[in-house]
């Protein structure tokens, strides 16, 4: 019984299919890692010398697009039953367009169009990248055996927290310049992370099997009709419609936390990357734990009583942060982030999961992802246009900038407060 418990603990208990799914989420937060949050963005602001509303706009135009597609091509996913298809897909778009960044890079070209161009196939990789994840995420209650989602949900985010340390460690030499063939610097990243994230996304293609059972083939138009029914639907139901209002205000902050917390580091605490690289290994440990805590929690306490609480930790997390002085404040505001990445999408996966039915997963996870889309539009738009008004203000701007995204949180929680508990269908429904 003991090492039954010691296994459990561990998820080792939990189906090889489980864990292959959740490997994906090690390979693809090596992208996030590594481009979004730590090398591309200094690149831009830093290096180049582009203003942060620069990234902030191909940031949005990315998300905006991912928005207006991935509902309609998520209930086609879901209709022709090839959600596996399409994350194969995306998942390579998204590693070509993350090596072409590099190739951008090493161009010898003006910097203003060196920037441009860098920017458009940053976007092009953030759509790709993202997308996927629609795709993803609806495979969740597949792999996951009954009763257990949010242990699912956790493994994953875990794993991915620990893909995010694994990424920064593989790229370090490349950015240092001790890999021959790669000059020191950190356009030298890109290359690298794409290769690594389509290495270690090939368990989920091997591993996970979809049904093909009851497929249907379907034009984008009916999936593009199917997403306005489904908005109509969504409105038509309250609770689940207040769950895509609170999602917003509690991912808007979280996206803009990761966009520009290595350039928050830099500018307010001076930090090189040499230093910063133990702050997010540090960060993201504490994101590991979190997400494996979450997990059972989530399946402990559900998952609505567990996203308030995230959300509450979210706020006060960013109020230490805008007021933090000192570099050792700044260091536990960040472990707190990565606690906070560790809750976020354990237990709002679940939670969503557990509002609508099963035959509907991909439809509302499409939404879900819209939902997710116009918070990652706002946040770094908000943040770009305050940093951009307080311009005379240099350090005080970004302060400012943090402490607005506190308010949100806190919105965030009242509002998934007023949320009914879904029942949790998944305790005694079979897994496809």
């Amino acid at each position: 019984m003991n090492l039954r418990r010691i296994a459990d603990a561990f998820y080792l208990t939990l189906p090889g299919r489980a864990w292959a799914w959740a490997t994906y989420d090690f390979a693809n937060t090596i992208f996030s890692m590594n481009v979004i949050t730590m090398y591309f963005a200094q690149w831009i602001i830093v290096d180049l010398g582009f203003e942060d509303i620069s990234y902030s706009i191909a940031y949005s135009v990315s998300m905006i697009a991912v928005g207006l597609t991935m509902p309609a091509v998520g209930a086609m996913a879901d209709a022709r039953k090839n959600r596996l298809r399409c994350l194969l897909v995306y998942t390579v778009a998204c590693v070509a367009f993350t090596i072409t960044i590099g190739n951008v890079a090493s161009v010898s070209a003006p910097i203003m169009w060196k920037g441009i161009l860098a920017l458009a196939a940053f976007a092009l990789a953030n759509y790709f990248y993202i997308g996927g994840q629609t795709f993803y995420n609806a495979l969740l209650r597949a792999v996951a055996p009954p009763g257990q989602t949010g242990r699912v949900s956790g493994l994953g985010t875990a794993l991915g927290y620990v893909g995010a340390i694994a990424g920064l460690l593989l790229v370090w030499p490349f950015v240092q310049g001790w890999v021959p063939g790669f000059v020191k610097g950190r356009p030298s990243a890109f290359i690298p992370t794409g290769v690594i994230f389509l290495a270690f996304s090939v368990p989920v293609f091997i591993w996970v099997k979809e049904s093909a059972l009851g497929a249907e083939r379907r034009s984008a138009w009916w999936g593009l009709n199917k997403v306005v029914q489904t908005l109509k639907r969504a409105r038509r139901r309250p609770d689940v419609f207040k769950f895509l209002v609170g999602n917003v205000l509690l991912q808007d902050p979280v996206a803009t936390a990761i966009v520009f917390m290595a350039v928050y580091a830099n500018v307010v605490f001076g930090m090189p990357d040499a230093a910063k690289i133990p702050l997010f290994i540090v960060a993201t440990t504490f994101a590991v734990a979190g997400a494996a805590v979450a997990g059972f929690v989530t399946d402990r306490w559900g998952p609505r009583k567990t996203t308030i609480a995230t959300a509450a930790g979210w706020a006060a997390t960013f109020v230490l942060i805008a007021a933090a002085n000192r570099p050792v404040l700044f260091w536990i505001g960040g472990s707190l982030v990565g606690v906070g990445l560790g809750f976020t999408w354990t237990a709002a996966r679940p939670f969503l999961a557990s509002l609508v039915g099963e035959h509907e997963q991909g439809e509302f996870f499409g939404l879900y992802s819209l939902s997710s889309r116009v918070a990652a539009v706002v946040g770094p738009l908000l943040w770009g246009t305050i940093v951009y008004i307080a311009g005379a203000w240099p350090v005080g701007k970004y302060r400012l900038a943090v402490a607005s995204l506190a308010v949100l949180e806190v919105a965030a929680a009242f509002v998934f407060a007023s949320v009914k508990p879904g029942p949790r269908p998944d305790a005694s429904a079979a897994v496809s």
